[in-house]
């Protein structure tokens, strides 16, 4: 059982409260749904549940039948902040090592969930090396070794391809079926998967504002929107987006970004083989391309390298400008930029503000206050609230939006979005769309990198699929949908929007 009493939490003492007297109680055997806007408080109550943090004010009681080393395990939204070993195997045999376990115990059990959770063919991979849906399942694998009576899982799924959410999902069922007392709690930001458990709860600004069954949930829309759990419908609500403006230091007197050409493009990393060999790629402005795959197929690579991040292996990426000639390097600064799929990577200043203006500044623009006003309100961050804030401290969520904000500060005429939805509320999902439109009416490129059906279906004009095997294939947005051998790719939400023009 999981009892908390009166919990308030501050990470600085004279911060704003991040949880506000919050009282639960979770009996051995629930299983339990957790949603909530970007920032409330969802993951800080994880943290403090599994014995991470201390509570400010208040007492969190755990109680286990049995004695078990690892009462609560946890599974965090970035899997990288919990990663401290080298390779896969060690990664999944640490917590086994830290409870004593024999070799051959040890040895039993790694073999033994790498085969559950279908990677046994990373076993003596890198860690570093691994695609984030692969660190995901590597994640979850070292967590689930234990088999923990209490498990928290912190969006688990947000990295994952549509077969790791299924082998989740089955996984999820089993340890259901073999440990009836087991308190599972899901942190989510998506309906469908709340749907599937027997109580949800909603935050709100660090509160529980509501503790239902998920059908009731659902069913009050002013509740949900206004919670960030859902969205108005895409139609009816506009984003506000900067103007596109030349994005060089010599005021727009440099050739615009009109198309990027990949020539034969193929890619190894040093210690294993190729992930991408020859392949072609034409992207024009005001295009967008969706590129989806399995975990490990290619896609962030082939992303880093359309950024200018990664050089290829062999082949070549090539820029034409307007005019139709290719445009040099040391003229591109700006004209192509992406959010990482861990946008925490992209950052390096002190507070959210300086972010933003970093880019510009060296592009030797100085934003205005009224585009400063613009960025922070593109996002849904309160300037007020986020100016002076460390990104460091901003939930994933909130990360997320504040890399959108720092890219397109720059106002790049391509841009890259590895994985944009993850971790975002429905609210900043539905945001995204509506801001990815208005860029693609500017003429801007866009490549959006993605299992998320609902954001191809709204915004893609092509599809590229990576097919894991160094194979690929171009689709145009309607064939990739309308046919039944690409189902299960990416996610399929029960009701599509339009696209939007």
């Amino acid at each position: 059982m999981i009892r908390i009493e009166n919990l308030t939490f501050r990470y600085h003492a004279d911060g704003e409260p991040v949880l506000r007297n919050v009282d639960l109680t979770i009996k051995a055997g629930e299983s339990v749904a957790v949603m909530g806007a970007n920032g409330s408080g969802k993951s800080t109550l994880a943290r403090i549940v599994a014995g991470l943090l201390t509570a400010t004010q208040g007492r969190v009681t755990v109680h286990t039948p049995g004695n078990f080393g690892m009462p609560v395990g946890i599974l965090f939204q970035n899997p990288d902040n919990q990663f401290v070993a080298v390779t896969v195997e060690k990664e999944i045999a640490f917590s086994l090592e830290n409870l004593g376990e024999s070799l051959e115990q040890m040895e039993k059990k790694v073999t033994e969930t790498l085969q559950r959770f279908e990677i046994p063919h990373l076993r003596k991979r890198l860690m570093a090396e691994l695609s984030g849906g692969e660190k995901q399942r590597v994640a979850l694998a070292a967590v689930m070794v234990c088999r923990p009576p209490i498990l928290i899982l912190d969006e688990p799924d947000s990295y994952l391809d549509q077969a790791g959410k299924k082998a989740l999902q089955q996984e999820l069922a089993k340890l259901r079926q073999a440990a009836p007392s087991m308190i599972q709690i899901r942190i989510t930001q998506y309906p469908e998967i709340a749907r599937l458990y027997s109580r949800l709860l909603v935050f709100e600004q660090g509160k529980v504002v509501t503790d239902d069954t998920p059908a009731a949930v659902f069913d009050n829309e002013t509740l949900c929107r206004r919670t960030g759990i859902a969205f108005d419908h895409l139609t009816s609500r506009k984003i506000i987006v900067p103007k596109h403006r030349p994005s060089t230091a010599d005021k727009g007197k440099s050739d615009n970004l009109n198309e990027i050409r990949a020539n034969k493009l193929t890619y190894s990393y040093p210690t294993s083989r190729p992930v991408l060999k020859d392949l072609n790629l034409s992207i024009h402005a005001g295009e967008v391309l969706g590129l989806v795959g399995a975990s490990g197929s290619g896609k962030s690579t082939l992303g880093h390298i359309l950024c200018g991040l990664m050089k290829p292996t062999a082949g070549s990426v090539e820029c034409i400008g307007t005019s139709g000639q290719t445009i040099l390097t040391e003229k591109l600064v700006g004209k192509v930029s992406g959010v990482l799929q861990q946008p925490e990577r992209q950052f390096f200043l002190p507070t959210c503000l300086k972010e933003i203006i970093f880019g510009p500044g060296n592009l030797g623009h100085t934003l205005s206050d009224g585009e400063i006003d613009v960025l922070f309100g593109m996002v849904g961050l309160d300037r007020e609230k986020f100016a002076g804030r460390d990104p460091v401290t901003l939930s994933v969520g909130e990360k997320r939006r504040l890399a959108f904000a720092a890219v397109l500060a720059m106002s790049p005429d391509f841009i890259v979005f590895d994985e944009p939805t993850c971790a975002l509320d429905q609210e900043g999902v539905g945001r995204f769309i509506l801001m990815a439109a208005e860029l693609k009416r500017q003429g801007r490129g866009l490549i959006i990198i993605t299992h998320d059906g609902l954001v191809l279906k709204a915004l893609a004009d092509r599809i590229l699929y990576l097919k894991g095997n160094l194979q690929h294939l171009f689709l145009n947005a309607d064939e990739f949908f309308q046919s039944s051998q690409y189902c299960g790719i990416v996610s399929s939400p029960p009701t599509m929007p339009e696209p939007i023009p």
